[in-house]
């Protein structure tokens, strides 16, 4: 299951990398980063 939430936030990374705008490409890194950060709290909490 986190695998497939990383893997779903790199598709999605690189087709909002293809849209022009700066908006894009921070949206995109305030996604993966709160899927990253959802990750080690799961891993620590273990849900």
């Amino acid at each position: 299951m986190i695998s497939l939430n990383l893997v779903l936030a790199g598709l999605r990374l690189g087709l909002k990398n293809r849209q022009v705008g700066e908006k894009w490409v921070y949206d995109d890194c305030f996604y993966l980063c709160k899927g990253l950060y959802k990750v080690q709290c799961s891993k620590y909490t273990g849900i």
